[in-house]
């Protein structure tokens, strides 16, 4: 009787019934049953991080773990330490806040022989003298010699169990691997080829154990300053998110939209030397008898004004042949006669040579490149008409074409980049969070710390609320940079309206997005650099397609329709109308675009939701 009540009034820390794994066609447990008294050493692995412990409790307990793990220098990151003291810092970190019950799985494999001493010693002692569970799994069977009960395991079945002395008196042995190998030499069970599915007809009661909250203020706080020591140790991150940007913006103020310069035109001047061009000017009125004004020199000089190189040739020919070796990009021809032909020209018509008129020949390499020298070269003769006149007291508009082009808004529109630098600015507030969550994020995954993390008590809602926070900071810094540098260094143009706070607002949901996508590409990516590759396409592709190289316009009306809803393209657009149009907060367009992107916020929040509900391990990769 008084056995029986020692039976019962005996607490496990631990007990398994009917455990069954297999990897392949090979058994690992075969309706395992296993109860694991407190006091006592068994194994299995054990990870943990991020526990409610005040500094002075941590401080402590590292001076006592390092008294007999021997830690490396503790000012050493973890990638300039060997194996060895990697596995010591681990057993480390699960000693660190005092559990109760251990599961470790080959504590001191990789150790120095003198060290694994004393970690064994220290095993025994806690589970002696703290009545701390200690479970040990190994194919190092000598390890186990010190344990209170040893479990011998062959193909998913405990063949053998006891305590080690009981087990060597058993078998007449002096080692536990003896006493194995005698056990497996004996073993007359027929291990049967199954199914992967195993049928348990026992009705196992189940007890549902105690979970922390969902949401815990102190984890969050651990997992920032974790996260924030991890971001400013990667400098190539650093320079990624926060340099990459801004040199981003200079590069694209400085070379995308902007007008061309630098090209050269040849040029034929029949009417008057270069060197003399000079000293020509428009004072007077050129159609006065002693007038010698040369009009040529205007054009000439009206150009050189607009950073074009002009180059003089002696021959035509030589000149055409230079255009098709792509020397030239346009050639110029003035006559001898072309100011009095021009003169004759302001006055009647009708009367006009044909061959005083002035020749211009165009490469047709750069559609681009063609359009602003045609333009510009109208627009100097157009110069040098409107000079004459006026000097001569006429009224410049009796020879202008009849219209009147008034801009309505957009007056301060001088480039392309003053119209595409808002999508420039969005596509950098999707890219850049969605590389920082996706480099974080990926690295925690393939490097087993999330799991560690989540097996530790934290939420993946907490580490979401940390990286959110972090991201946030990031963005704030990178925006405020690049409109810095986009309207106040370059003075691209912006109207200051209540419409700013709109402008701010959807950069911000603009970072949220690019959080958001990024989190999901995480979700869906098995290597880092596959997540890049999609966060890099889906980035570049969005701002190809949003107008910033040609305009929608220009596009199949299907793509167009597709490109109109794309995140870059609509946030770009409506901060785009803000800036030059003025647009305020009560315009109907703002209220509509913008709810629309705070539902793609919405919308990939749902998805992340839903892909959680039916994959329980998305944040753990299978190996």
């Amino acid at each position: 009787m008084e056995q029986i009540m020692e039976d019962e009034t005996i607490k496990y820390d631990i007990k398994v019934t009917n455990a069954f794994k297999k990897y392949g066609q090979n058994n690992v447990f075969d309706g395992l049953n296993m109860s694991v008294k407190s006091g006592s050493m068994k194994t299995f692995e054990y990870y943990g991080s991020l526990y409610r412990m005040s500094k002075i409790n941590i401080k402590n307990k590292l001076n006592e773990l390092n008294e007999f793990l021997k830690f490396p220098d503790l000012n050493s990151y973890l990638n300039e330490i060997s194996g060895g003291q990697s596995r010591k810092v681990s057993f480390g970190i699960s000693l660190l806040h005092d559990p109760k019950v251990m599961i470790l799985d080959e504590p001191t494999v990789g150790i120095d022989p003198l060290l694994r001493e004393g970690i064994w010693a220290e095993l025994t002692k806690m589970a002696k003298e703290q009545k701390k569970t200690i479970i040990i799994t190994t194919h190092y069977i000598e390890e186990a010699n010190k344990s209170d009960c040893v479990g011998l395991m062959r193909n998913g079945l405990i063949i053998e169990e006891g305590p080690p002395q009981d087990i060597l008196i058993k078998y007449g042995t002096d080692t536990l691997e003896s006493a194995f190998l005698t056990l497996c030499c004996n073993q007359r069970t027929i291990i049967k080829k199954v199914d992967n599915t195993v049928q348990v007809k026992e009705k196992v009661s189940q007890k549902k154990i105690l979970e922390s909250g969902n949401f815990d203020l102190y984890r969050i706080k651990a997992l920032l300053k974790k996260n924030y020591r991890v971001f400013s140790r990667d400098y190539l991150l650093l320079f990624t998110l926060i340099l990459l940007p801004i040199l981003q913006t200079f590069n694209f103020c400085f070379a995308i939209g902007v007008p061309f310069k630098g090209m050269k035109i040849a040029y034929k001047n029949d009417e008057i030397n270069i060197l003399d061009c000079q000293y020509s000017n428009v004072n007077g009125c050129i159609f006065d008898e002693n007038s010698n004004q040369t009009m040529s020199c205007v054009i000439m000089n009206y150009l050189s004004s607009h950073d074009y190189e002009l180059v003089e040739v002696q021959d035509r020919e030589v000149a055409e042949v230079g255009m098709n070796h792509i020397e030239y990009i346009a050639f110029l021809y003035f006559p001898k006669n072309y100011t009095s032909g021009l003169t004759k020209y302001i006055n009647d018509r009708q009367y006009f040579d044909l061959e005083s008129i002035m020749f211009v020949h165009l490469t047709n390499e750069n559609i681009l490149f063609k359009n602003q020298i045609t333009l510009d070269v109208l627009q100097s003769i157009n110069y040098l008409i409107m000079e004459a006149l006026n000097s001569c007291s006429n009224n410049p508009v009796s020879i202008g074409v009849p219209l009147e082009i008034n801009n309505v808004v957009g007056e301060e529109i001088k480039s392309f980049a003053n119209s595409t630098i808002a999508l420039f600015i969005a596509m950098i507030a999707f890219y850049c969070p969605s590389v920082f969550v996706v480099s974080v994020m990926m690295a925690e995954k393939m490097d087993g710390l999330l799991s560690r993390s989540m097996f530790a008590g934290v939420k993946i809602l907490e580490l979401i609320i940390s990286m959110l926070c972090i991201t946030t900071v990031l963005l704030l810094f990178q925006m405020s940079f690049s409109c810095f540098i986009s309207y106040i260094l370059f003075l691209n143009p912006i109207q200051i309206t209540n419409g700013m706070f709109v402008y701010a607002l959807l950069l911000l949901l603009m970072g949220w997005l690019g959080f958001l996508f990024g989190l999901l590409t995480a979700v869906l990516s098995t290597t880092k650099l596959f997540a890049v590759y999609i966060i890099t396409g889906s980035s570049m592709t969005q701002f190809l397609l949003s107008g910033s190289i040609w305009p929608l316009e220009g596009q199949p009306q299907l793509l167009r329709q597709v490109s109109k809803l794309l995140p870059i393209r609509l946030v770009g657009n409506i901060m785009n109308n803000i800036a030059i149009k003025g647009w305020t907060l009560d315009h109907p367009s703002i209220i509509t675009e913008t709810s629309l992107t705070v539902l793609y916020n919405i919308l990939l929040i749902l998805v992340l939701i839903v892909l959680g509900k039916i994959k329980k391990d998305l944040w753990v990769i299978q190996k």
